[in-house]
């Protein structure tokens, strides 16, 4: 119920009913807060999750949105998460960086690159090993961002490589230009692609759907070496095709990519351009699929430390939780709990239960462990929606458990000496888990180590009985006694010693 409430109404609700929960906690109840102020820090494992600042001001629990990774096609990656920028794959040096970090506009993680008109942008420098280091042949390869535009002006600049080849001894300027023109992007390429004999191309793209400013939208330019095939997507639809042949068309010599010699060159990100930019990333691969979604698929899953509840039986009452699951994304919570002493829950599998819901009556699946036991973990999976455009969010879970405590003990001690024997007696503890008593015996106070009766060394169990004779004492020596109580647990609790009571044993007493 608790969870359907905090579904389909908003987080408010959720809020009113973990305060109606908590005034309602018994004087016995003891909990444990995950999230809030703690920040999370009681954790053990997390994957694919991060923190978010939510509505209280304190840290969320969120899925970890989809940025690029780097892997062995990445030629640059650029985040635009922090300052410095930087490229993630290190094969591109930043030489100047004149823009705004935004934490606001955000097309993926943290930040994004904000540029005007004014600034001049992003400059990275190729190193040696990078696919725009002077005098690389380029193959396969595929340039894509995310982009925000402001304005839309003619003439924008979002991203520009300029070098120069020799051709055979005269310099000839080369160019990778992508622009706005008639609010849509333009791929320009001049002199980059070239025939085995050093003819040079033009090359030119332009988008078909008109940008709106104020949105973002994702840009793939790839190319495909033995087609000769360039194309360009937004958002993952074919705006244009051109091929880089000899005769323009589909059939005919296939001209390469240089990036000539003849100077150092560098990418620049931004210069003129009003907007803000993300995800900056060049591959030496053709992208078949870009990453569209700001989640991916995977869970995302946050376990707790191992919590100590101090006694063994401990009784897991209820885990309340405040989360949000926006559309059709979704939460599940688990538990484990051991009496073992090691604290290893390891072994031990994971039970599902509702959040808000009483425990042991509503268990939804998993091999259940029972809702009893000193050393508890929790356990948290987080799903994206069907679009993976929206991620759940988790602002609390509050553990309830009532500790199993010792037995309370004995009262009404008495103590009857008798030749040989003592008899003791005393009041029952009046609670339910009562597993029996313990009889203490020994020969000065406070001390308990006798070893004398016929019933065994001290301390002798004697079970659910409130009586007992001790037989085979030493007579005219004083016995000093007192009785402990313990409960049904494994191992069981025991409740503090009674009140002390002496007798000594007689030849004249019956």
């Amino acid at each position: 119920m608790y969870r359907r409430i905090v579904k389909k109404s908003t987080l408010t609700a959720g809020i009113l009913l973990l305060l109606f929960c908590t005034a309602a906690l018994s004087a016995l109840d003891r909990q444990i807060v995950l999230g809030r102020e703690d920040r999370w820090q009681d954790v053990s494992y997390t994957e694919n999750l991060l923190m978010r600042k939510g509505r209280w001001g304190s840290q969320d629990l969120v899925l970890q949105e989809a940025e690029y990774l780097a892997d062995q096609y990445t030629d640059l990656l650029v985040h635009f998460n922090g300052r410095p920028f930087q490229d993630q794959v290190g094969r591109y040096r930043v030489a100047e960086e004149d823009l705004l970090l935004s934490n606001h506009v955000v097309a993926l993680g943290a930040g994004s690159g904000g540029f005007n008109s004014g600034n001049r942008g992003l400059h990275l420098v190729a190193e040696p090993g990078a696919a725009f280091y002077r005098g690389s042949w380029l193959r396969d390869f595929s340039i894509e961002f995310w982009l925000y535009p402001a304005l839309l002006r003619d003439g924008e600049q979002v991203l520009l490589w300029q070098g120069a080849r020799w051709n055979p001894d005269t310099v000839i300027p080369q160019e990778l230009r992508c622009s706005v023109q008639d609010r849509t992007l333009v791929w320009s390429f001049e002199n980059v692609f070239t025939e085995p004999l050093g003819q040079a191309s033009s090359i030119r793209l332009q988008g078909l759907t008109a940008l709106v400013p104020g949105d973002w939208h994702h840009h793939l330019l790839r190319y495909d070496s033995r087609l000769g095939l360039l194309e360009y997507l937004v958002d993952g639809l074919p705006e244009a095709v051109a091929y880089t042949t000899d005769s323009g068309l589909e059939r005919g010599t296939v001209l390469q990519p240089f990036v000539g010699d003849a100077g150092p060159g560098q990418v620049g990100v931004g210069t003129g351009f009003t907007g803000f930019v993300d995800e900056l990333r060049i591959s030496r691969s053709f992208v078949q699929e870009p990453n569209l979604n700001r989640y991916s698929s995977n869970v995302g899953v946050f376990v707790s430390r191992t919590f100590d509840l101090g006694y063994t039986g401990t009784k897991l009452k209820r885990i309340d939780g405040v989360f949000r699951t926006p559309g059709d994304s979704a939460v599940y919570f688990y538990y484990r709990m051991t009496d073992r002493a090691d604290a290893d829950t390891s072994g031990v599998p994971w039970t599902q239960f509702e959040a808000g819901q009483p425990l042991g009556k509503t268990q939804l699946s998993g091999a259940a462990t029972g809702n009893r036991g000193r050393y508890l973990q929790v356990m948290v999976e987080l799903y994206p929606d069907g679009s993976r455009r929206h991620t759940p969010e988790v602002s609390e879970l509050r553990l309830v458990y009532e500790q199993d405590l010792p037995p309370a003990p004995p009262t009404g001690l008495n103590a009857e000496a008798g030749n040989g024997q003592v008899k003791l007696y005393w009041s029952t503890v009046n609670e339910e888990d009562v597993g029996g008593y313990f009889v203490y015996y020994g020969t000065e106070p406070g001390s308990y180590h006798g070893r004398d009766s016929d019933l065994g060394p001290s301390p002798v169990d004697v079970g659910r009985v409130s009586q007992i004779e001790l037989t085979g004492l030493t007579n005219s020596r004083l016995y000093y006694f007192s009785v402990v109580a313990y409960d049904a647990t494994d191992p069981p609790h025991r409740s503090l010693f009674s009140r002390e009571v002496s007798a000594r044993p007689s030849s004249l007493l019956p």
